[in-house]
């Protein structure tokens, strides 16, 4: 075999294991996302509440605002796309009707709290996107920001090597300038949509959910409050909207309601890391090093 052969196919077998290696990295890093165990209701409900939201900004922007009132129709549609097909069995409109009904009616508190949990991280990716801040604020792993920033010390006037990224600044700004209005009235309108959830499914049954007390939801109100005035105002920073779901508003979900986080079940983590790390590359890959030298 020729040495510049080996040296192929050892540069291919290089790269593939290093694209393997991001992967199960990436795979990793999602483990530490913020999210709870949720079922097929909740996702259900979650597209409905999202539609709706939609649907109410594009008229709400017709005919005012053309453009705006297209990207709202734009994702209404493609969330009408993702909830007509979200159950197998939904082949006409018929089949969408009554399991639409059937969702609607049929839900309890607990399933409009993994509703609110979905409809928060929508906020948060929203909120991103409006002011263009490229920092995963729905992944707990990046509070480890917050703890970093606590040693932090930005100079009014710093040279461009010596300045902290762009997305890391906007991360801990104040008052960050919109890009994306669209996005932006989307996580504000879910916010209120979030409001009505708690007040029409989650405050008026709270007296009969097990382990759930009214100081839970005052709670929830005050800190729901608190963020849609940061978001409504635009006058805090990322970090902060991400401390406060993350550290306050999750955590008071899943005691009033007793959600369960892929992250915690039975103490233990829904992905065993051990068989995640302990991959066999030659069985992962279909590539064994002696076979590639052997080549011919």
């Amino acid at each position: 075999m020729e040495k510049n052969d080996i040296f192929k196919y050892t540069f291919i077998f290089t790269i593939a294991t290093f694209i393997l290696s991001l992967c199960i990295v990436d795979q990793i890093s999602r483990i530490f996302a913020h999210s709870f165990n949720t079922d097929d209701v909740s996702y259900f409900l979650g597209l409905d509440k999202r539609t709706k939201v939609e649907l109410e900004l594009a008229e709400k922007n017709y005919p005012l605002n053309i453009t705006l009132s297209m990207d709202h129709t734009d994702n209404a549609a493609r969330l009408v796309y993702d909830i007509y097909y979200a159950d197998d069995d939904i082949v006409d409109d018929n089949d969408f009707t009554k399991r639409y009904n059937k969702e609607i009616t049929s839900s309890n508190s607990t399933t409009y709290a993994l509703v609110v949990a979905d409809l928060l991280d929508e906020v948060l990716r929203e909120y991103a996107e409006a002011i263009v801040v490229d920092i995963d604020l729905t992944n707990m792993s990046n509070l480890a920001l917050l703890d970093n920033m606590k040693n932090l010390t930005i100079p009014a006037v710093s040279s461009e090597k010596d300045s902290p990224p762009l997305n890391y600044t906007k991360f801990f700004s104040n008052n960050n300038p919109l890009f994306n209005y669209a996005n932006y009235e989307t996580a504000r309108a879910l916010l209120v949509e979030i409001k009505n959830i708690i007040e029409n499914h989650l405050k008026s049954s709270s007296n009969n959910v097990t382990n759930q007390s009214l100081d839970v939801i005052l709670t929830l109100e005050k800190d729901l409050e608190k963020l849609a005035g940061i978001i409504n105002n635009n006058d805090g920073s990322p970090a902060e909207v991400m401390e406060l779901v993350h550290l306050q508003i999750h955590p008071f979900l899943q005691k009033g309601f007793g959600l369960q986080t892929k992250m915690n079940m039975n103490g233990q983590m829904n992905m065993n890391m051990s068989g995640v790390m302990n991959m066999n590359m030659s069985g992962v890959m279909n590539m064994n090093m002696s076979g590639v030298m052997n080549m011919k």
